[in-house]
């Protein structure tokens, strides 16, 4: 019993779409287990083919040998029978005893007739039988046999179906490996980027630095030049003004202007 058949009775009559539904989802889940046992199922249905072809056989010819045995023994018995008749046609004077005889055999020969006539339609039916037997052994052979070279194809398709997802993945991993790379450049970009902000930051603050450590200096330069009275003179000097200068020498300096 296949598989399938086994989920049919299994779960009852109607199933026939439940059946083939839970053995598609088995195959699914195991395929190789599934079609292995699938296999086995049909391995032993062609065994049990050929073991009822072997039974057919085996009763065939017990047949054959009881047909023949009986037939023997009605050709001999139609023969005697022929002989005491051509006895009959030829005696002149007791013939009673022959025919007496004759009618002894003929009711033995009827005796066996429809017994040799059964045992005749028993080795037709059994003929026909081995018959049917012997093709229907020879479509489940042929059909375990394509099962096989199709189990076969169907591994080899999935091996190469496997192989090829594989070389893909290996094709899609260096394609991504490959975008990596060509992408490098934008990535280093962006790496240039931030490192000139943090440049100029790193400027900006030593600017600043430098600004206020000028100004830091400036201030204390100028307080001390408010406190000394010679840096006062000279810078007032180098203004062109002289510390305390008298109204006429001021006078006198704008007058240089013209």
């Amino acid at each position: 019993m296949s598989l399938l058949s086994f989920t049919k009775c299994f779960i009852g009559a109607g199933g026939e779409q439940a059946a083939t539904a839970l053995t598609t989802a088995m195959v699914k889940m195991a395929p190789e287990t599934a079609t292995a046992a699938e296999l086995k199922n049909m391995e032993q249905d062609l065994d049990a083919a050929g073991q009822l072809i072997s039974r057919l056989q085996r009763e065939l010819s017990d047949e054959r040998h009881a047909y023949d045995a009986i037939n023997a023994r009605y050709t001999q018995m139609m023969g005697a029978a022929e002989n005491l008749q051509h006895q009959i046609d030829a005696a002149g004077f007791l013939k009673e005893p022959l025919q007496a005889s004759l009618a002894t055999l003929v009711a033995k020969i009827e005796e066996i007739v429809p017994e040799l006539d059964q045992d005749k339609k028993d080795i037709d039916a059994t003929q026909a039988l081995l018959r049917e037997a012997e093709a229907a052994y020879q479509a489940k052979a042929t059909a375990l046999t394509g099962a096989k070279a199709k189990l076969t194809r169907a591994k080899n398709d999935m091996a190469h179906a496997t192989l090829e997802e594989q070389r893909a993945a290996s094709r899609a991993e260096t394609a991504r490996a490959v975008a990596g790379l060509s992408g490098g450049s934008g990535s280093s970009t962006g790496i240039n980027v931030a490192l000139d902000a943090m440049t100029r930051t790193a400027q900006a603050t030593r600017d600043r630095a430098a600004a206020l450590d000028m100004k830091a200096k400036a201030l204390s330069g100028a307080k001390t030049a408010e406190e000394d009275p010679n840096i006062a003179a000279a810078m007032a000097a180098a203004a062109g003004t002289a510390a305390n200068a008298t109204v006429a020498d001021r006078l006198a300096a704008l007058q240089q202007r013209k």
